[in-house]
C-alpha cells in the first residue's frame, strides 16, 4: 500500500496557549505545503478559522475514547492510515505537590500522558501495515528538570521523554520514526497575570503557607507574557511559529533527529546540570526560579 501523508494534530483548539499557538501555526504551515492536515481539538468552534482556510478539522478530546477512535477511523478511510501523528494536546497544572488535589493530578496525566499514549496506540496498527509513519511527541524544557509550583505538569513531560524513547526502540523495525520536541519557554504560553489565573485548588490560598511564593511565581512569569517586544529572560524565549517550523522539519526530514531542542535555554541546561553536579544545580534552580 502507498504510504499515507495525512497529518493528525491534537490539541489545536486548546485554550492552554502552548497547544493552541503551536498547533495552529503547524497546521497552517503543513497545509500550505500541500500536506493533508487534520487539525483536532476539543471544540470545533475554536477551529473555525482553520476550516475557513481549507484545513480539515475534527473534534477530538484526548480523554474521550470515542472521539479518538472516530478520528483515526475517518483518516484511515480517507488515506489508508494516519501518516503522521503530532501529539500536541496538553495543559499546565499549577500547584504544589502538597496542596494539589489528586483528582486534578489524575486529570493532568489523563490529558498529557494517557491521552497521548492512547492516541498513539490507535494510529500504530495502520502505520505498521504501511511500514511507515512518524510520531511527534511535544515535550518541553521542563521534561529535563523540575521547578516548584508545576511539579505534576513537569512530571508528565518527564514521562513523555521515557515513552518516546521506549516507543522509538519498539517500532523502528516497522519503519516508524518517533521524534521528541523539546522547546524552550514559549512566549504567551501558560502565562498567568494574577494568582487567580493559576487555577489553584479552592481554599488553598486562604492562610496559604505558599502564598508569598505564588505572588513571586506570577511576577517571575511576567517576562514571558509580552510576545512582540519581550524583555529580560523573555528575549531568549520562542514564538509558536518558530516551534512549528522545527516540527515541520521533524516531519519532513528523511532521517529526523531523535530530539529537536529548540532555543538557547534548552540546549544549555542539559550540559550545565552535568557540569554543575546536583548540589550546584539545585542552587541554580533556587536562584533562578521563584521558590517557597
Amino acid at each position: 500500500m502507498n504510504s499515507s501523508r495525512a497529518v493528525l494534530i491534537t490539541g489545536v483548539s486548546s485554550v492552554s496557549g502552548l497547544s493552541s499557538g503551536t498547533g495552529r501555526a503547524l497546521a497552517r504551515r503543513l497545509h500550505r505545503a500541500g500536506w493533508p492536515v487534520y487539525a483536532s481539538g476539543r471544540s470545533l468552534d475554536g477551529l473555525k478559522d482553520l476550516a475557513e482556510e481549507g484545513i480539515t478539522t475534527l473534534r477530538v478530546d484526548v480523554t474521550d475514547e470515542e472521539s479518538m477512535v472516530a478520528a483515526v477511523e475517518r483518516i484511515t478511510a480517507e488515506h489508508g492510515a494516519v501518516g503522521v501523528l503530532v501529539n500536541n494536546a496538553a495543559y499546565s497544572l499549577n500547584g504544589t505537590i502538597e496542596q494539589t488535589p489528586m483528582e486534578e493530578v489524575r486529570r493532568q496525566f489523563e490529558t498529557n500522558v494517557y491521552g497521548l499514549s492512547r492516541m498513539t496506540q490507535l494510529v500504530l496498527p495502520g502505520m505498521r501495515e504501511q511500514r511507515s509513519g512518524r510520531i511527534v511527541i511535544m515535550s518541553s524544557i521542563f521534561g529535563l528538570f523540575a521547578t516548584p509550583g508545576r511539579g505534576y505538569y513537569e512530571a508528565t513531560k518527564h514521562a513523555l521523554e521515557a515513552i518516546g524513547d521506549s516507543l522509538r526502540l519498539e517500532v523502528s523495525r516497522f519503519g516508524i520514526e518517533v521524534v521528541i520536541i523539546e522547546p524552550s519557554p514559549i512566549l504567551g504560553a501558560f502565562v498567568p497575570t494574577t494568582v487567580g489565573d493559576l487555577g489553584l485548588a479552592p481554599g488553598s490560598t486562604d492562610n496559604d503557607p505558599y502564598g508569598d511564593f505564588w505572588e513571586r511565581f506570577v511576577t517571575w512569569h511576567g517576562a514571558y507574557r509580552e510576545v512582540e517586544h519581550p524583555k529580560g529572560r523573555g528575549r531568549l524565549s520562542l514564538r509558536s511559529g518558530q516551534v512549528a517550523e522545527v516540527v515541520e522539519k521533524a516531519i519532513t526530514e528523511p532521517n529526523p533527529r531523535i530530539r529537536y531542542r529548540i532555543g538557547i535555554p534548552v540546549r544549555l541546561l542539559r550540559p550545565q546540570r552535568v557540569i554543575f553536579g546536583e548540589r550546584a544545580w539545585e542552587k541554580f534552580i533556587r536562584t533562578f526560579f521563584p521558590t517557597p
